[in-house]
């Protein structure tokens, strides 16, 4: 029969386990601890003795999680949100993206800073967001901030004479229409590719 250490190394394990596989969906993971709990208990009855040894040849909680994770097909949920830290709504990246574009060609000084700071939020969200895959960030990301921005300052700092010309106008809104149809591409791909968190 357990003693009372065996019971609490036991427990200790299984909770091990249930935090290393946060990443699970929570059927999975429930699943996966009651099996873990199940395999002790008979492995204990058949040949009792150090529950020390047992858990040592089980494996380390972190391998088992790894395993897990590769058994799901590498996709793990989200965590749940530490209690003292409120997540972002997964609309809200994209919605600033697609505002930041907008805001300074509606006119005004206040506009374009608006605009500029939406941008902001919207990158630091989306870096913090467990809403997206690393590569899907920089996806969304390169086609809605970096090519945009880089596109803008070559307009400013070339030496093409464009400003002042009869065809600057048309150069210039071919640009901004570009540019806002690269920021709705980078907003749908992050819209597109979002999962619940």
């Amino acid at each position: 029969m357990k003693t009372k250490t065996d019971e609490t190394l036991t427990r200790e394990y299984l909770a091990a386990v249930e935090r290393e596989t946060s990443m699970l969906p929570a059927a999975a993971r429930q699943e996966l601890v009651a099996d873990l709990g199940e395999h002790i208990a008979v492995a204990l009855a058949e040949r009792p003795g150090s529950v020390h040894e047992l858990l040592r040849e089980m494996g380390d909680p972190r391998a088992i999680a790894a395993t897990a994770f590769q058994e799901l097909g590498g996709t793990p949920a989200a965590p749940a949100p530490s209690p003292g830290r409120r997540r972002s709504p997964v609309w809200l990246p994209p919605a600033l993206l697609v505002a930041g574009d907008v805001l300074p060609y509606l006119g005004g000084v206040v506009l374009a800073w608006i605009g500029i700071a939406a941008r902001i939020a919207a990158v630091v969200i989306v870096c913090r967001a467990r809403y997206w895959t690393a590569a899907q960030k920089w996806t969304g990301l390169t086609l809605a901030v970096i090519v945009p921005v880089v596109a803008h300052l070559i307009w400013y700092f070339s030496p093409v004479p464009h400003h002042g010309s009869a065809a600057e106008p048309v150069a210039r809104w071919t640009l901004v229409a570009v540019v806002f149809l690269l920021t709705l591409a980078g907003a749908g791909t992050l819209w597109r590719n979002r999962r619940r968190a």
